[in-house]
């Protein structure tokens, strides 16, 4: 060791920790900088620290190894490092790695080191020659700035961590936290063979409920639902706000053992569906949900998507809840790869258009036709619109296939009346569309490109695409019914739709849902539903057109019931148009047109 100045090692070690807490300094002379560095010296030789008077620096303590530093000194007392860079790369590197890590104090300088240093924690690599105390006291106060710099973001961090780790409007733990506190326990219970089960719950409707009643109403929906999760979660579950109206709650350890998560499940659905009273008003929400339990080779993302994966499945089958199996996500991952394909699909021109006719009972005349769109994959054969329409709701490209299916439905209508075929055509409107404002703006140019009369145009609505926003569909529907074009709603009986809504739209018609017309002549509560929704149809002067007619005797009973229009296969499953040519020309309706 060899040490230059006046004062022993014990005053010095006194000095350095008197001087460890620093602030920016008057750097106005020479002296008053080489006053306040003190530099511990890592050298082979003595260069350094034969180098430190002409740079006007006293107080210098030098040594040859790192253990001989850290056997004279605690870390903390050391301010300055310089490490001589001709002690080689294995040492000046081990030098880094002892006092130079992210919650170390010291400022280390590496005297004619290469700058690549710098991001092995190297606060600078001065060259030999520009050594000054001008030089390392702006090293070390640099140095400090950073060092604050890293405790007020560490700070910040932890600040955030907090403000992250609980939901805001529910106080259930944040999708961030749920999914960090998951990450444990399935790493502690992989190793450990504990059961683990993940359920992802999802709201029914709620989008509907939000834009009708109002995001504040939602908002406390939203509270009383997870209160509701509190309550009746087992002990030691995780519970987690996943998203809008998506919650999570992971079930581990013994309680697993006495219960099945399917009959938690069942079990919390049901609690789930029992009356909200919000805000003076009461309302039912069910919610669909999705099952993983975890298995050895899952980790917390994959249990994660696996019961995500599974809760889409419930949801596509219209089930409470549903347990994921492989088969379920493959065929998932089947899903997604159609919706990929879906626009080529539609730029390509692999969709079709098949109709099915529509029956006016009173003389069995063919009033017209409903287009149903198909999709010839070129390697799954004809594919059912149930098996795509969702996925181009779900994949954004359900405007370009409704413009697809408007325009072919639109252009074979104005070919059949140019050939005296006065049928009108009717096409499914997904809500998505209903509710775009320029909607009306591309039926009008789509009827005046083809010249085909705007009453014989006949557009099927849900009634949840209408309840899911009522002032937008108003007025979309009232723009349409100004241009002439027929308003039906599809599936009616099935959905919320009020009186008091029908009498405000200017809808023409109603479809009796199939699931009420299939079984109207066996089950008497099917025939009593079919003959109210006609009897609310006379009273608000709307036509009806009943689908699902199978047999001779539902068609029967419906003529008897004052029914309108027929549709089903008693008629005519949906054909293409050479078939339905040749239906129109030789089936048993024929002779009626």
């Amino acid at each position: 060791m060899i040490s230059i100045g006046s004062k022993s090692k014990k005053s010095q070690k006194r000095q350095s920790a008197q001087d460890h807490s620093l602030s920016p300094r008057d750097n106005s002379s020479p002296v008053s900088a080489a006053e306040a560095i003190r530099p511990v010296i890592l050298e082979a030789g003595d260069r350094l620290a034969k180098a430190m008077p002409s740079a006007h620096i006293k107080n210098v303590t030098s040594f040859t190894t790192i253990e001989l530093i850290l056997s004279s000194f605690k870390k903390t007392e050391i301010d300055l490092l310089l490490i001589d860079a001709d002690l080689g790369e294995e040492v000046t590197a081990r030098a880094l790695k002892e006092f130079a890590h992210p919650r170390s104090n010291t400022s280390v300088v590496v005297v004619d080191g290469p700058s690549d240093l710098l991001k092995a924690g190297a606060a600078d690599c001065i060259p030999f020659e520009e050594l000054s105390s001008s030089r390392l006291e702006t090293v070390r106060f640099n140095a400090e700035r950073f060092r604050k710099l890293q405790q007020t973001a560490g700070t910040l961090f932890s600040d955030m961590g907090a403000l992250h780790s609980r939901d805001s409007l529910t106080t259930l733990a944040s999708r961030y936290s749920f999914k960090i506190r998951m990450k444990d326990i399935v790493e502690r219970s992989v190793s450990t063979d504990n059961p683990v089960s993940l359920i992802v719950l999802d709201l029914d409707s709620f989008k509907g409920l939000n834009e009708s009643k109002g995001h504040d109403f939602g908002d406390l929906i939203l509270k009383t639902v997870a209160d509701r999760l509190i309550q009746f979660a087992p002990e030691n579950s995780v519970i987690g706000r996943l998203g809008d109206d998506e919650f999570a709650l992971l079930l581990h350890g013994d309680h697993l053992a006495k219960i099945s998560d399917t009959t938690i499940a069942a079990r919390l659905s049901h609690e789930l569906r029992q009356p909200y009273f919000v805000d003076g008003q009461s309302t039912t929400l069910a919610a669909t949900m999705g099952i993983a339990k975890l298995e050895s080779h899952d980790n917390a993302d994959s249990l994660l998507h696996k019961s995500t994966s599974a809760l889409y499945t419930a949801k596509r089958e219209k089930n409470r809840f549903m347990v994921y199996t492989k088969q379920e996500d493959t065929e998932r991952r089947q899903q997604l790869r159609l919706a990929q394909e879906l626009p080529d699909a539609i730029d390509s021109n692999q969709l079709r258009l098949h109709y099915q006719p529509m029956i006016r009972m009173h003389d069995s005349t063919v009033t017209g036709v409903e287009a149903l769109v198909r999709w010839q994959h070129p390697h799954k054969g004809l594919l059912f619109p149930d098996s795509f329409i969702p996925l181009a709701e779900g994949s954004g490209c359900v405007e370009p296939l409704t413009r697809w299916v408007l325009d072919a439905a639109i252009k074979q209508g104005s070919l059949w009346h140019q050939q005296g075929k006065r049928l009108s055509v009717s096409v499914n409107i997904s809500a998505l569309i209903l509710h775009n404002p320029v909607f009306p703006d591309i039926v009008n140019r789509l009827l005046e490109q083809s010249r085909y009369p705007a009453e014989y145009l006949k557009l099927e609505i849900t009634e949840s695409a209408i309840i899911s926003d009522v002032v937008r569909a108003t007025d979309v529907l009232t723009r349409l019914h100004e241009l002439g074009v027929k308003i039906s709603i599809d599936d009616f009986g099935t959905g919320y739709t009020s009186l008091a809504y029908i009498r405000r739209l200017p809808v023409d018609e109603i479809k009796i849902d199939k699931s009420f017309v299939l079984n109207m002549n066996t089950v008497s509560d099917d025939a009593v539903i079919v003959r109210t929704l006609l009897e609310l149809a006379r009273n608000l002067d709307l036509s009806v057109v009943a689908e699902g007619v199978e047999d001779r005797e539902t068609w029967y009973m419906l003529a008897g019931l004052g029914c309108h229009v027929a549709q089903g296969y008693y008629m005519s499953r949906p054909i293409d148009v050479e078939a339905l040519e040749t239906w129109l020309k030789h089936s048993p309706w024929a002779s009626s047109r």
